[in-house]
């Protein structure tokens, strides 16, 4: 079987790159949408707070989550 030339394997690579990030993109809005229905849920979406204050309460939250996994 002859070599595939390199410009057919980048052509190989950059298509595995491309359904890679499709992948994570999906990942990510799978994650964002589930986060999403909670926040709806439990009425944080009501309560007027900012994209930065929504953010800290997220990060106060990973954080205990953090310490309680070093435990």
């Amino acid at each position: 079987m002859a070599r595939k030339t390199l410009n057919a394997r980048r052509i190989e690579a950059q298509i595995e790159l491309e359904e890679a990030q499709a992948r994570l993109t999906k990942l990510q809005n799978e994650a964002a949408a589930r986060i999403g229905r909670i926040a709806i849920k439990t009425g944080l979406a009501d309560r007027g707070l900012s994209d930065d204050e929504i953010k800290s309460e997220f990060e106060k939250i990973a954080s205990r989550r953090e310490q309680g996994e070093k435990s």
